[in-house]
C-alpha cells in the first residue's frame, strides 16, 4: 500500500521540479556612460580657478555611482597642474572647481566619468581654459 503512495508522490515531484522556471542570470551589463559639461571648447577664467558642470546624460551606471576626475595640462611646459581629487556621486548634475590654473597660459582639460562598478565603463570630454 505505501508503494501505491509513494510512486505518484515521486512522480509528482520529478514534474515539479522539472516544470520549474531555470535560474537565468540578469543582463547586469551597463549603458555606456554618456555626459555633457556645460564648457565650451575654449574658456577663459578671471582667476585661477574655473567651474565646470559635469551632466551625465546616460542612465546612471549602477547604485554605485560614478566618478568624475580632471586632469589639467599646461600647453607652455607640458606640465600636469594638480587638481582636487575625484568625486563619487549618484546624482546626474556634478560641480567640480578646476584649481591652480597659471596665468597667461592656456591649459587642456580632460574630464573623465567612471563607473564605480564598472571601471571599464568610462567617457572624457576635452577643453581649453585660460587664466587672463
Amino acid at each position: 500500500m505505501k508503494n501505491y503512495i509513494y510512486i505518484p508522490l515521486c512522480f509528482l515531484m520529478t514534474i515539479l521540479f522539472s516544470c520549474s522556471k531555470p535560474n537565468t542570470p540578469s543582463n547586469t551589463q551597463e549603458e555606456p556612460i554618456v555626459f555633457t559639461t556645460d564648457a565650451n571648447a575654449t574658456n577663459t577664467s578671471l582667476s585661477n580657478s574655473f567651474p565646470v558642470t559635469v551632466t551625465l546624460t546616460s542612465a546612471m551606471p549602477s547604485a554605485s555611482g560614478i566618478n568624475i576626475a580632471a586632469t589639467v595640462i599646461d600647453q607652455t611646459n607640458n606640465a600636469t597642474i594638480a587638481q582636487n581629487a575625484g568625486i563619487n556621486s549618484t546624482t546626474a548634475i556634478n560641480n567640480i572647481q578646476l584649481i591652480n590654473l597659471p596665468r597667461q597660459h592656456w591649459c587642456t582639460v580632460t574630464v573623465k566619468v567612471t563607473s564605480v562598478a564598472t571601471p571599464s565603463n568610462t567617457a572624457t570630454k576635452t577643453f581649453n581654459v585660460a587664466f587672463k
